[in-house]
């Protein structure tokens, strides 16, 4: 094989993807993960001084990304551990929209 066969082929087998790029973006999308953690702590923490109130939104909204990564991993991967993973973070997801209508409606 010379070296254009074996460039072909892994063009083929990588579906045109760059390696590098697919490493970034794996990389950008754990740092923002983190990144957006460290921000629904961060706002849930402020609230909490300022108002005495817990941020049930920022929680939904955090848990509802959470959720959607590891359904999309399932949808690529086949793996039942991301499935769990997804039923368990979409079950909070709703437990803090929930809790968050209720803050809204003056219930809780």
């Amino acid at each position: 094989m010379n070296k254009e066969e074996i460039l072909s082929k892994s063009r083929k087998e990588n579906k045109n993807q760059d390696i590098y790029e697919y490493d970034v973006l794996k990389s950008a999308g754990s740092i923002a993960t983190r990144i957006g953690l460290i921000l629904c702590c961060l706002i849930a923490v402020m609230e909490v001084i300022f108002t005495g109130k817990v941020s049930f939104g920022s929680w939904f909204i955090f848990f509802g990304m959470l959720s959607t990564l590891f359904l999309v991993k399932f949808i690529k991967l086949h793996r039942r551990h991301e499935l769990l993973v997804t039923i368990v973070y979409f079950a909070i997801s709703v437990m803090f929209f929930i809790l968050f209508i209720f803050q809204i409606m003056g219930v809780i």
